[in-house]
């Protein structure tokens, strides 16, 4: 492929990626105000935490699904389809054994659960059989997760997004829909997002088959080895790893929340972080082209001019939707949450703001290093803000936490973290570890090869 042709491509995911995150974004935040209305801020609170259990069981997940997508993308530029197609079915398989036994263990579990996130006595039962319902999503949302990294290693951004538009709006609006509309329970909701993730895992499974198809991968014909899963477990653990210290730095702390604060609480961090995190969420969208583009790059210099300029951007973009975000909050709250909500709100804003403009730069490395096999340095830095920001609770504490403590700890770990990050990369791969370019005859010639050092 030609370098004009490349970027054309390269842009076109890009905005695919955005797409996907739009439309989606979107939706769950004009549910959210329809939900807390409807639903209540303890029920709410309750909602977001057993929806987001599939997510936070789904962080330990021994990284397949990073590896379906570097795999993928690696083995099919170098034609080997077959190898492709063994690491799809390995996933699946895997996921599958991993899923089911997610769900089972949440629905002994969930009664304990509900008892320690301080649960009111009569809201107890629909949140256990919220809670249990959740778990029925964890298999779906694991097995959704390999078939969306398959669509992304093919350079096939168009299908990603599209599925993980239509999960978010299916979950989200079809719950916001039936609340509204039906006065529908927190039971109902949450078999509403369950029903969403079967519906979409079905349709993404009948597209998977047939872009594997056309591409020349016949996952009908591939089957689980032991080479694959040593494979994949080489690259995934590490994955892991950071998939686990990532649940100290973004999911643990509504758990916190609600285990000292209550579940009305978690209401108000949601919403007060809901903003800038889709501002983060955005520029992760649109920079994960890099992952494979740098598992199948040959030109190093090309792959440092689309990371520089990607680092660049996410940093103007960040700026241009915090600012004026952390401006208008007063009014933008009091429209969407009313004034009750959002004068509990207003006040976490700023925090969430600060630590999602400086996480905003994170996403560039995090892919390029992925798609590089180098996610050993990621782990490092995501424990070092989990540990960051497990020490800043701890002070806080003493003084008696606060949402505002909570918000600000979070802030605090993430800007440290993400600048000490930002300069290794830049000394560890771009200057000591500079990509070179060799000259190795072949044939006669003198073809380039990418190095690593």
């Amino acid at each position: 492929m030609s370098g004009r042709a490349a970027g054309v491509g390269l842009r076109r995911n890009i905005l695919y990626g955005l797409a996907g995150w739009a439309a989606p974004a979107a939706v769950v935040l004009a549910s959210y105000a329809v939900l807390i209305r409807h639903l209540g801020a303890a029920r709410f609170g309750i909602f977001v935490l057993a929806g987001s259990m599939s997510g936070l069981l789904a962080f330990l997940d021994f990284g397949f699904a990073a590896a379906t997508l570097r795999f993928v993308a690696e083995d099919q530029a170098r034609g080997n389809l077959r190898a492709a197609g063994e690491v799809v079915v390995s996933s699946l398989a895997f996921y599958g054994m991993l899923g089911a036994g997610g769900a089972a263990t949440l629905q002994f579990l969930a009664p304990w659960l509900v008892k320690m996130l301080g649960v009111e006595t009569h809201v107890a039962p629909e949140a256990i059989e919220a809670f249990r319902l959740a778990g029925w999503q964890f298999p779906a949302f694991l097995l959704l997760a390999v078939f969306v990294s398959l669509f992304k290693g093919l350079q096939h951004f168009a299908a990603a997004a599209l599925t993980l538009a239509s999960l978010s709006t299916l979950a989200y609006g079809g719950a916001a829909v039936a609340a509204g509309l039906t006065r529908a329970g927190l039971r109902e909701v949450m078999a509403i997002s369950l029903a969403a993730h079967v519906l979409v895992l079905a349709a993404a499974a009948a597209g998977a088959w047939r872009l594997c198809h056309v591409r020349g991968i016949f996952l009908h014909r591939a089957r689980p080895t032991r080479a694959v899963f040593r494979r994949m477990f080489e690259f995934g653990w590490l994955m892991t790893a950071n998939a686990f210290a990532a649940i100290f730095l973004y999911q643990i702390q509504r758990y916190l929340v609600a285990a000292t604060l209550g579940p009305a609480a978690v209401a108000v961090y949601q919403t007060a972080g809901a903003g800038p995190a889709k501002v983060h969420q955005a520029v992760a969208a649109a920079t994960e082209v890099l992952f494979p583009a740098a598992s199948a790059a040959a030109d190093p210099r090309t792959l440092r001019s689309i990371y520089l300029w990607m680092l660049a951007g996410s940093g103007m973009a960040a700026a241009s939707a915090l600012l004026p975000l952390v401006w208008l909050a007063p009014r933008i709250l009091g429209l969407w949450l009313g004034p009750e909500m959002a004068a509990q709100a207003l006040p976490l804003l700023p925090a969430f703001a600060a630590a999602y403009f400086f996480i905003a730069f994170s996403p560039a490395p995090f892919h390029l290093l992925n798609g590089l096999g180098k996610p050993w340095l990621n782990t490092a830095f995501t424990a070092l803000a989990a540990a960051l920001n497990v020490a800043l609770l701890c002070f806080l504490w003493v003084r008696g936490l606060s949402l505002l403590g909570f918000a600000w700890a979070f802030a605090g770990s993430s800007i440290a973290a993400t600048l000490l990050f930002q300069v290794v990369v830049e000394i560890h791969i771009w200057r000591r570890g500079l990509l070179r370019v060799r000259q190795r005859p072949v044939a006669g010639a003198a073809d380039d090869q990418m190095e690593w050092a």
